[in-house]
């Protein structure tokens, strides 16, 4: 099996709809339509190993707080955490950057990563967002499950409702370092993750509340802000997972993530206090999903990968 057909396998791979959403499809269509064509997974991977070269530092956003509890769910920091790690085996110097509510469930995904807490504070983000393009000068930035304000700089959960006033403003340093140079890439499951902007029609088409929210603002939970390359995944860390594949097949490195790995992952979020975003209960379920099906997918991409 080659590359390109690798490639193509891994995308309907992360791309099933196994939640259930109905929107997937039809998201995935229109990220596949901005990338002309090209696998999204492989298309993400290429512009990371073209754009940074090694010792360049890397920003990969995660953490997606759920209320009422408002912490951070299962969704989003493992993939981080293993494409962090596949970064860091190209000699690239990855940052995690999210919240404060989220900090404590990403460290413990990537414990050997440099965390990075964003204000909440649409001020300091913006000064903050400086000093750090100053400080790295990242040549990515990578958004993976986080969440991206509407057009009225809100961000909205998948029932609608506003949970600007617990996410840290990261789309200010999405946008930043974009107009600075650095590649951005998104990685997202619903439409209202940072980067799904790329799609933003298909957004306000497809998904509820894409285009009016249940929020004073009405604005829609459709993320504004757009990233340079989408990835769509039925699960954002099947995404993430994707990138990190084909990332490893580029540059001929071993990809050994899997179902037990997976497990050992997850459980290490949980334990640190992650909640399933569906379920709203701290167990090893991603999106509402049971280990052993979540765990086919993870399996599936390494099977694929290393076949």
């Amino acid at each position: 099996m080659d590359s390109e057909q690798k490639a193509y396998l891994i995308d309907q791979a992360v791309s099933i709809d196994l939640p259930v959403r109905r929107v997937v499809r039809q998201l995935y269509d229109a990220a596949l339509n901005a990338a002309s064509g090209k696998p999204l997974c492989l298309t993400a991977a290429h512009k990371i190993a073209e754009t940074a070269d090694k010792g360049d530092y890397t920003f990969v956003f995660t953490g997606f707080p759920i209320p009422p509890m408002n912490i951070a769910e299962t969704d989003g920091p493992p993939g981080a955490a293993v494409l962090v790690k596949t970064l860091k085996a190209n000699g690239l110097k990855p940052v995690l950057v999210t919240d404060e509510l989220c900090s404590r469930i990403v460290k413990a995904a990537a414990p050997k990563i440099k965390v990075i807490e964003f204000s909440i504070s649409p001020q300091q983000a913006q000064s903050q967002a400086e000093q750090l393009l100053q400080e790295y000068n990242p040549a990515a930035l990578v958004a993976i499950e986080r969440p991206g304000w509407n057009s009225r700089q809100e961000y909205h959960n998948m029932r609608g409702l506003s949970i600007s006033n617990i996410v840290g403003k990261t789309d200010y340093l999405f946008r930043l370092g974009q107009r600075r140079g650095a590649l951005t890439v998104g990685v997202g499951d619903g439409g209202n993750e940072l980067g799904c902007g790329l799609i933003l029609q298909a957004v306000r088409k497809h998904v509820p509340y894409g285009a009016e929210c249940q929020c004073p603002c009405k604005a829609g939970i459709a993320a504004a802000t757009p990233a340079d390359h989408l990835v769509v995944s039925g699960v954002s860390n099947w995404g993430a997972y994707g990138v990190a594949a084909c990332l490893s097949m580029l540059n001929d490195l071993d990809y050994s993530h899997n179902r037990q790995k997976e497990m050992q992952l997850l459980n290490k979020v949980v334990k640190a206090g992650a909640i399933d975003g569906i379920l709203k209960e701290p167990k090893p379920y991603v999106d509402g999903l049971s280990p052993s099906l979540n765990g086919l997918v993870v399996d599936l991409i390494s099977t694929i990968i290393n076949a």
